[in-house]
């Protein structure tokens, strides 16, 4: 590995080590809805019925599974944890 190279590479270490929980979200985020769609635009090479036989069921079967999907991980976005009562309790006490 060549010293320039090297460099580059503990700067980079160095940079993700200092970043911000904030920073390290929108890299990440950037990175993986960026692949994320990339993958999905290719299920649209499936709509070619020259090249495929596919019935309806089929279609929504998929589209079903990938909604269902994102639905699931929009839900941990955006779920407020409910605060748990620890508290024990039988009620009012007569006095």
């Amino acid at each position: 590995m060549s010293e320039a190279m090297e460099n580059a590479t503990v700067n980079t270490s160095a940079e993700k080590a200092e970043e911000t929980k904030a920073e390290k979200f929108i890299r990440l985020g950037e990175y993986r809805i960026n692949k994320a769609i990339d993958a999905i635009g290719r299920i649209e090479n499936l709509a070619n019925r020259s090249a495929y036989d596919y019935t309806p069921e089929q279609v929504e079967a998929m589209f079903s599974v990938l909604e269902s999907k994102v639905a699931e991980i929009k839900e941990k976005f955006t779920a407020t944890k409910a605060k748990e009562n620890t508290a024990f309790s039988f009620g009012s006490r007569a006095e």
